[in-house]
């Protein structure tokens, strides 16, 4: 369901997200989340942008003259609203500077995301072993015990048993960023840990994200830039930067910061198998695994004073 807010100052819509670029699967296939919960962490507004190496996203090149309008953690379920509500309000941008004009916003979140499907999604793999994959709360177990999901939840990533059929039920899933490198790199970045007790494991998996502004794709003047998730920076962190599609200057009137989503193909699952090496399921071993797929986003700043309508 598409829940978009129409406001008079329509400031940034960001038209798809999909925040993890390169995906190490041969098999997947995009399903709605009924359960889609992301962390907001801080909210920063930009009088300007240059781009640059991402891993510098956090200097005044990707964000001139950042002002903190929104801090501290919000756990937004994206999922959870109706046609005709706003899923969030975060912010209080009552104290930028009269008269100053703001292009670009740098948005920091979790790298944690929580997500239920919405019933049972066929990978589309021709092995038959993934027709049914409904996510399931993650345990230590699928993280292959140790020090669990807190201590590997960056550098592993459960593959977990499908359903039986399409009535399989489907739960709460927590997942996370994972390790990762920039296009272009080589070398492996994380392990899989199959089945629901992480039965086998394969370390030969990598994934790749935009490492600069040449390597996004379809998201221009919206989705600038991403921080990399890598093993060397130690940070619950990612970091985004988007252009606004219009530029807002500040008036006397006190703005407010609205944020609407949609969840239609907002979560991607795929096949993983421990022949991951083909991308083919050998022997029966093709397991299902989930990520964030496609979030459509409206972010809106308005005067208060101001109507809108849904729509």
């Amino acid at each position: 369901m598409k829940k978009i807010f129409n406001l008079i100052l329509s400031i940034l819509i960001i038209n798809s997200l999909n925040f993890q670029s390169t995906y190490a699967y041969d098999n997947e296939t995009y399903g709605n989340a009924s359960v889609l919960k992301v962390t907001m962490r801080k909210v920063e507004l930009c009088t300007g942008f240059q781009t640059g190496d991402f891993d510098d996203i956090l200097t005044d090149a990707f964000c001139n003259n950042a002002v903190v309008i929104g801090t501290g953690d919000q756990v937004v379920d994206i999922a959870s609203v109706g046609a005709g509500l706003a899923a969030a309000s975060y912010g209080q941008p009552t104290l930028l500077p009269l008269g100053e004009t703001y292009t670009h916003m740098r948005v920091t979140i979790d790298k944690k995301f929580t997500l239920k499907s919405d019933g049972t999604i066929d990978t589309g793999s021709a092995s038959n072993d993934t027709d049914f994959c409904a996510t399931k709360t993650t345990t230590d177990a699928m993280y292959g015990g140790g020090t669990g999901k807190a201590g590997k939840k960056y550098t592993h990533k459960p593959a977990i048993d499908p359903g039986a059929d399409a009535n399989a039920v489907a739960e709460e899933m927590d997942l996370y960023w994972v390790n990762g490198r920039q296009t272009g790199e080589s070398g492996n970045t994380f392990t899989h840990c199959y089945n629901n007790s992480c039965g086998q494991n394969n370390t030969n998996w990598s994934w790749s994200y935009d490492g600069e502004a040449s390597d996004l794709s379809g998201l221009a003047n919206t989705h600038v830039a991403m921080s990399v998730p890598r093993a060397s920076v130690t940070t619950d962190d990612i970091v985004l930067v988007y252009a606004l599609s219009s530029p807002y200057t500040v008036s006397i009137k006190p703005p407010s910061i609205d944020i609407a989503f949609s969840t239609q193909d907002g979560i991607l699952a795929a096949e993983a198998s421990n022949s991951q090496g083909s991308g083919t399921a050998v022997g029966g071993d093709g397991m299902c695994a989930f990520t964030i797929g496609k979030v459509f986003v409206k972010i809106t700043i308005k005067d208060k004073r101001s109507r809108g309508s849904w729509r």
